[in-house]
């Protein structure tokens, strides 16, 4: 009964936000895909919303237009996706005022509050590039994070996380977690926790 409850209210959260969801299927369609204007701007119009009917109302959303967004997933206080290019797995719980990149989302992840999850090291060039005075190459990569993986307040993810990992509280990753490792600090290293 609960399972059925939960399907109707995101149903009708569809509904709700059906017009974002037309704009941006049409943003994308006239853009071949390039453009996210109105994605983002629909993304952080309904990050907005407080309570479980933001959660509802921002899940609506993703799971209409991103890639493969689960109904099962949790969108809390002023979390957004920046891009549709999203898989986001059932059981993932992300954190309020998280932003997220690409990244593709294994079962069971926890976000603490705060967490970028940046697309890369290199998303607005490298730093020869800049240095050089030469045009900047974007390179965005989608970044995995792993099941049942937990990441803490503050964090930063700049690199891909296994599975069954933790990353510590204020942590930023610049090098990929291997499965099965606790990493803390700036940057990230890899700590035993008896």
């Amino acid at each position: 009964m609960r399972i059925l409850l939960k399907r109707l209210v995101m149903g009708v959260c569809v509904i709700i936000v059906s017009p974002l969801i037309l704009f941006s299927y049409l943003e994308s369609w006239l853009t071949r895909g390039k453009g996210e204007r109105i994605y983002c701007g629909s993304a952080e119009i309904l990050a907005l919303f407080p309570t479980s009917i933001g959660n509802y109302i921002r899940k609506a959303f993703y799971w209409a237009v991103c890639t493969n967004v689960s109904p099962d997933a949790q969108f809390n206080f002023m979390s957004l996706l920046a891009h549709r290019e999203n898989i986001i797995r059932a059981g993932v719980v992300i954190g309020a005022y998280t932003t997220i990149g690409y990244a593709d989302i294994g079962e069971n992840v926890l976000f603490g509050s705060k967490i970028s999850v940046i697309s890369g090291k290199y998303q607005h060039g490298k730093p020869s590039e800049r240095v050089s005075g030469q045009i900047l190459t974007e390179e965005n990569i989608v970044l995995k994070i792993g099941k049942n993986t937990w990441l803490g307040q503050d964090s930063v993810i700049l690199a891909n996380i296994g599975e069954n990992c933790t990353v510590a509280a204020g942590s930023v990753v610049f090098k990929d977690v291997p499965d099965n490792t606790t990493v803390m600090g700036n940057p990230a290293r890899r700590v035993s926790i008896e």
